[in-house]
C-alpha cells in the first residue's frame, strides 16, 4: 500500500510503492509516451534527429532540418488534450504546432522517461522511491499528463466530474443488471482505480513539496 510522500531531513522527498503500484504508474508512463509517439509521428529513438543534423549525408541532414515544419495535428482524442490548438485560427494554429510542439513533446516525453527511470531503479518490490526537487517537478508534469489521458478515456471534462463517475460506479456495483457488458465495467473500473492512485499521488507530492 502506498505512503504519502514527506520531506525528509536531507531535504529529498520519499514515499513507499508496493511492486503492483510501481507496475502501474511504470506501465501508464509507458504507454502514454507510446500514444505520443504514434500520435505525432515521433521517432522513438530521441537522438535520431540529433544524428541525423550531424551526419556527413546531406539527404540526412535537409530531413532533420525540415522535421518539424509540418509538425502533424493530434489525431487522438487525450493527444488534442496534451497539445491543444493555440488559436482558433486554423493557419495560425498550424504556424504554433510547426514552432513549438515537437519541443513541447521532448519534454512531456523526457518527462515520462525519468518517471520509468526512477521507478526502475527502486526494484520491483515494495520500497521507496526517493527525488530530489527537480525530479519531483518532473514527476508532477507527468503525472499530470497521465491522468488527462486517463481522464479523456473516462470522458471526464472537468476535475469535478470525476466524483459523478466515481459514485455512478458506486451504485453500478450495486445493481444486478448493468447496463453495459460485464468486461467494459471491469475495464472502467481499472481505469477510475488507476486514476485515484495518480491522482492521490500528486496531491501529496504536492502537499510534500509546499
Amino acid at each position: 500500500m502506498a505512503h504519502a510522500f514527506r520531506r525528509r531531513p536531507d531535504g529529498s522527498l520519499a514515499c513507499r510503492l508496493d511492486g503492483e503500484e510501481k507496475a502501474i504508474i511504470a506501465q501508464v508512463a509507458q504507454e502514454t509516451a507510446d500514444l505520443i509517439r504514434a500520435d505525432l509521428g515521433i521517432d522513438a529513438d530521441p537522438g535520431f534527429l540529433q544524428r541525423a543534423a550531424e551526419s556527413d549525408d546531406p539527404l540526412r541532414r535537409l530531413e532533420a532540418e525540415f522535421a518539424g515544419r509540418d509538425a502533424r495535428e493530434p489525431a487522438d482524442s487525450a493527444v488534442k488534450r496534451l497539445f491543444p490548438a493555440a488559436s482558433e485560427d486554423p493557419t495560425l494554429a498550424g504556424e504554433f504546432r510547426r514552432l513549438g510542439q515537437q519541443d513541447l513533446a521532448d519534454g512531456k516525453l523526457a518527462d515520462l522517461a525519468q518517471v520509468m527511470a526512477i521507478i526502475d531503479s527502486a526494484g520491483p518490490s515494495h520500497s521507496e522511491i526517493v527525488l530530489d526537487d527537480a525530479q519531483a517537478i518532473a514527476l508532477l508534469r507527468a503525472l499530470n499528463d497521465v491522468r488527462i489521458v486517463l481522464a479523456d478515456r473516462l470522458d471526464l471534462q472537468r476535475d469535478g466530474d470525476f466524483d459523478t463517475v466515481r459514485m455512478l460506479q458506486q451504485i453500478g456495483e450495486r445493481v444486478e443488471e448493468a447496463s453495459e457488458p460485464e468486461g467494459d465495467q471491469v475495464g472502467s473500473d481499472i481505469v477510475i482505480a488507476v486514476y485515484e492512485l495518480l491522482s492521490w499521488l500528486q496531491e501529496s507530492l504536492l502537499r510534500a513539496l509546499d
